[in-house]
């Protein structure tokens, strides 16, 4: 499926009331995730200046700016941050920041998920996440929602002037992610119940798995530095057998060796490679394309 069928919506809102308000960009942003820095553009419109200092592709586990990068945020009146304890570098970054600066947590009012052994088969340890909550709220259409109304909100409240432009763009990114759920849920449909098990490297689709009916088999848990011993690697072989999981999905950003191994050792299928920490490249940049990458190639693998 191409992103077409979601366009007309936005364009039809964002041209229509971004075009007729101020055209000179009065605001500037930075964001510390990709999935913010596409989330700031489409609320932003032509009225704001986006400075993205994590580039796509980029470890969203293991970045922290440097000097070079807290350069890049003078003159930046906001600077956006995924919260959920994601960035352990807020903190310090804080510190650097200017008057009239403010950094702001868009996951810090969206519902957390902690982690239960009730949602998820570990594959390896359930300590490394058990009760902690999963930072990667943004694998979530409904999150995405909220997270489109906190930036809209912010900036209306930084520049009043095109406060109605940045409501009416949250609003037309709200619609189209509506559309893209009932997408979402009738390609899912496809795929039977008992199959619904996501193997991956680490936790990181706890909000994709929630809103859709998955169960995880995470192999490491909340954060992919975490490494799987041989022994952890023997009881994840031994936990996709018993639980008849269908395939294993390696992601990107994170070495694939463990996955395969088990691949070869149970005969599951080996999915393609998920975009979990919302890093993609290319065609799978941004968060829309990266949603329904993932969907179809679960679905083709699963189904």
């Amino acid at each position: 499926m191409n992103a077409s069928p979601f366009l007309p919506r936005l364009a039809a809102a964002v041209f229509a009331l971004v075009f007729t308000t101020a055209a000179r960009a009065e605001l500037k942003v930075a964001t510390l995730h990709p999935l913010l820095t596409d989330l700031a553009e489409q609320i932003g419109g032509k009225t704001v200046t986006v400075i993205g200092l994590v580039p796509p592709g980029t470890d969203v586990h293991h970045f922290s700016p440097t000097p070079g990068d807290v350069k890049k945020l003078g003159g930046a009146q906001l600077v956006l941050a995924s919260g959920k304890h994601l960035e352990n570098y807020l903190g310090k970054l804080q510190d650097n920041l200017t008057a009239g600066q403010e950094l702001v947590e868009v996951g810090r009012t969206i519902p957390s998920i902690k982690i239960d052994a009730n949602d998820s088969l570990f594959m390896c340890c359930p300590e490394h996440a058990q009760g902690a909550i999963d930072p990667h709220w943004w694998n979530s259409l409904e999150n995405m929602q909220r997270a489109g109304k906190v930036v809209a909100d912010i900036f209306a409240e930084k520049d009043p002037a095109n406060a109605d432009a940045y409501r009416a763009n949250a609003a037309a990114w709200k619609g189209e992610l509506d559309d893209l759920k009932k997408w979402a849920r009738k390609e899912i449909s496809a795929i039977p119940s008992a199959r619904r098990k996501l193997a991956t490297s680490h936790l990181a689709l706890s909000y994709f798995a929630k809103e859709f009916g998955f169960k995880l088999l995470p192999i490491q848990g909340l954060s992919p530095e975490v490494k799987a011993t041989s022994k952890d690697i023997a009881n994840a072989i031994e936990t996709i057998k018993k639980n008849g999981v269908a395939a294993v999905f390696p992601e990107h950003g994170v070495n694939p060796k463990n996955l395969q191994e088990m691949a070869a050792e149970t005969g599951v299928k080996f999915g393609g490679e998920l975009v979990a920490d919302g890093n993609g490249v290319g065609a799978r940049a941004g968060f829309r394309a990266a949603f329904q990458y993932n969907v179809g190639e679960i679905v083709k693998v699963l189904k």
